[in-house]
């Protein structure tokens, strides 16, 4: 009998770049120091987690799973924005090429960014590491901490919403997944999603 694995995905915490509503694909800022004092360590821990190689997808990770192994993957980074990284709406707004990206998001690409093809292929790739690697060791609970658009992507796929942008995380939330190996080895149907919210704070 194929045996059961629980994946929980959880999305960094917040960095000064995503206060300030700008584009950070590849860039690697830190969490800033409210996106880390929002932080708080789950009332769980994995067998095993997959991080993003980015620091705010690490430091998250030391801080969300402070017990657990992590090995860092690049293939878990968000959406490269090319020319558009650490840019805002506000300074690309009147640029037709951002626009017609906006609008059409899945066919157009970032000036030397990538394209959501090559960014769907990737993170699907990642998807297939993860469990190949827990199904090599026999785990039952690993986690992934990555970013808003791929969570959006493997979400969007287990709640088999119209699109991606149905579903949405806060930093430092996520979701999992419970199903067997083969199941999430060939992204079907999972036997359970459920929400993953932060810990209520002490005190208010």
């Amino acid at each position: 009998m194929d045996n059961s694995l629980v994946i929980t995905c959880i999305r960094h915490g917040m960095t000064l770049e995503n206060q300030q509503k700008k584009y950070i694909g590849w860039s690697d800022p830190p969490l800033s120091i409210e996106g880390k004092n929002e932080l708080k360590e789950l009332f769980l821990e994995p067998q095993l987690v997959i991080s993003s190689d980015l620091k705010r997808a690490l430091e998250t990770s030391s801080v969300v799973f402070p017990k657990s192994q992590v090995v860092k993957s690049k293939n878990w980074r968000e959406l490269h924005f090319g020319d558009w990284e650490e840019k805002t709406y506000e300074d690309l707004k009147n640029i037709w090429a951002y626009r017609n990206w906006i609008d059409h998001w899945t066919e157009h690409t970032p000036p030397n960014g990538e394209s959501f093809s090559c960014f769907s292929n990737r993170i699907w790739e990642a998807w297939e590491e993860a469990i190949d690697l827990a199904a090599s060791q026999q785990l039952h609970h690993i986690a992934i901490v990555s970013h808003g658009g791929p969570l959006r992507l493997l979400a969007s796929h287990f709640k088999q919403t119209a699109s991606l942008w149905d579903v949405s995380f806060s930093y430092g939330e996520g979701f999992s997944v419970t199903c067997t190996y083969k199941q999430a080895k060939e992204r079907r149907a999972c036997i359970s999603y459920s929400a993953v919210h932060l810990p209520a704070k002490e005190n208010g």
